[in-house]
């Protein structure tokens, strides 16, 4: 059966800390490339974190957040999209960087948007610990940026994948197009606190 994560972090206006997804990625995450794609539906309350990655060096490691923006930190830099489309439904995101050039992407149901650059030759680190739904500051000790909503079919890939690729995913039509390194269904994860896992409509 399809599965989603319900990680609702908010009850009656207060922030739920312990609510996150721990992951046991199945490649080590020294990534040359990547590509992250998820769907999820949220409420619009500001930067929220799907996924984080940190290292001993680095808390923002690998970071992708959604919010008015969709933003992703690598190896300590910054960018972000900005959004223009706005929606309490269900959205496809898929989120691509590649070393040799740069160029970072971000596709929405499909469709994919301007072009930004940074971290040109940079290679992440190996060794780190990947979160869904929180970014972690091991120094603070503390949650921040809670995902509120759900979100489901999360996969991570170790290489750029074709815009061909990218629409099929979004008009769900190949369940078997799974990452080598966050495969949903298949990679080991761990739920904290309230994250409730049922089955999937995201792609109904």
């Amino acid at each position: 059966m399809p599965l989603f994560f319900l990680l609702s972090q908010f009850f009656e206006g207060f922030c739920c800390p312990g609510n996150y997804v721990g992951v046991q990625p199945l490649h080590d995450m020294k990534l040359q490339a990547f590509t992250l794609c998820f769907w999820i539906q949220t409420q619009n309350r500001g930067s929220q974190t799907i996924l984080a990655y940190r290292t001993q060096e680095r808390d923002n490691e690998l970071v992708v957040t959604v919010g008015s923006a969709v933003g992703l930190w690598l190896g300590g830099h910054f960018v972000e999209f900005p959004l223009h489309h706005k929606s309490e439904e269900w959205l496809h995101y898929c989120v691509a960087w590649a070393s040799h050039s740069g160029a970072a992407n971000l596709w929405l149901n499909g469709a994919v948007g301007r072009e930004k650059h940074l971290q040109r030759g940079y290679v992440s680190q190996a060794g780190g610990t990947l979160v869904l739904g929180k970014d972690r500051d091991e120094l603070l000790g503390i949650f921040s940026n809670g995902f509120s909503g759900w979100m489901s079919h999360v996969s991570l890939w170790s290489w750029v994948i074709s815009h061909a690729d990218i629409r099929v995913l979004a008009l769900c039509r190949c369940s078997e197009l799974k990452g080598d390194v966050i495969a949903w269904g298949e990679t080991p994860m761990s739920l904290s606190g309230g994250v409730v896992l049922e089955s999937d409509p995201s792609c109904q």
